[in-house]
């Protein structure tokens, strides 16, 4: 691992990011460009990103520009990578970061012809064309410290930040208001936020768990709003025909992703798996529950003051990804967490909200 240190100066300059990953990584990113942006003091800085996800940072003020990339459609070939590129490079930039490195990286970092290279390699090559090589997938901190210790190994000292959070839009938070009130909803009913799916059915909590978790809350008065993607309703289906109770929502393939970001900041709990939403309700200041199984808390838990992440095993610290995990079968699966243990984090965590809402006052 390359553990060498700079003395890079961030001001007046104009800064492009590479970051072509998924929406919960857009989050946790999301403390690195708030400290970025306070050490690049006079700097434009550009985030080049995946173009299904723009709206997670669509009002992030520590950007400056969005470049969006449609990596999975029309521009997922070389020659579109190139192109972009160049058309980025006609900005002169001084300093290019890339913070997760593929083949795609280093062909668009060759077209882009930048001042100075830093940040994670793509291919074998980039280390001889790089000004700062540097390994940032450690396997040995949350996701949100990797990042900024890119920061740190470029000199930055000053690393204090807001924790994860994402940023809205007048138009987005009054079309959660709107669904919400389509739905019988008013601004003193309490939300319980769930989401059911992720991007691996491996990391999924039974659904049928969900159900019972929400029929608890359901009955101390509480509304349980089910939030996802089409896809999910199948799962949200099997959630919600296990409950007693009858006053929930279904919102999944109701909201644009600014409006679940907008709707998801009314919810007064949250439970997810480990998944973009949950990334999504812990920045929104939500106490959020998240479940774990094969992957690992360690490195990805909610950051929130009242946020708990439960896992099904002790995951050792190591370089296993998630998907490796999974294909060894050598972890305890997700659906071993108790509804018990769920709820009593969940009661845990609205007693800690109120008393951190009354020292407050």
């Amino acid at each position: 691992m390359n553990d060498k240190y700079w003395h890079v100066d961030l001001k007046n300059k104009t800064i492009v990011l590479i970051y072509m990953l998924y929406f919960g990584d857009m989050v946790s990113i999301s403390p690195f460009l708030e400290v970025l942006r306070r050490a690049a003091e006079g700097s434009k800085i550009i985030l080049v990103m995946d173009s299904r996800f723009q709206e997670s940072v669509k009002y992030n003020p520590h950007i400056d520009e969005v470049i969006p990339f449609d990596r999975h459609g029309r521009e997922k070939g070389m020659a579109a990578t190139w192109k972009l590129g160049k058309k980025i490079g006609a900005l002169h930039p001084d300093i290019l970061l890339t913070l997760h490195g593929t083949a795609r990286t280093t062909l668009m970092a060759l077209a882009m012809h930048p001042k100075h290279w830093g940040g994670e390699e793509g291919t074998r090559i980039d280390s001889f064309l790089m000004d700062w090589p540097m390994t940032i997938e450690t396997y040995n901190s949350h996701a949100v410290d990797k990042y900024l210790k890119v920061l740190e190994r470029l000199g930055v000292k000053d690393l204090h930040h807001s924790g994860m959070r994402t940023f809205t839009s007048p138009l987005w938070d009054q079309k959660a208001e709107e669904f919400y009130a389509s739905k019988g909803i008013g601004r003193d009913d309490r939300l319980v936020g769930i989401s059911v799916g992720s991007s691996t059915a491996e990391k999924n909590w039974p659904a049928e768990k969900y159900g019972q978790t929400a029929d608890y809350f359901a009955d101390k008065g509480m509304i349980p709003v089910f939030f996802g993607v089409p896809s999910e309703l199948a799962l949200i289906r099997k959630a919600t025909a296990v409950m007693k109770s009858k006053r929930y929502i279904i919102a999944a393939g109701e909201l644009s992703m600014g409006e679940f970001m907008a709707a998801a900041g009314r919810c007064s709990l949250a439970f997810t798996n480990d998944s973009g939403p949950m990334y999504v309700f812990d920045s929104r200041g939500v106490p959020t529950i998240a479940m774990f199984g094969p992957s690992n808390a360690k490195f990805h838990h909610p950051l929130g003051p009242c946020s708990e992440a439960i896992s099904s095993w002790d995951m050792p610290m190591g370089p296993e990804h998630v998907n490796k995990t999974i294909a060894s079968g050598k972890y305890t699966p997700v659906s071993e967490i108790s509804v018990e243990e769920v709820i009593h984090a969940g009661e845990k965590a609205l007693r800690k909200a109120e008393n951190l809402k009354m020292r407050r006052k």
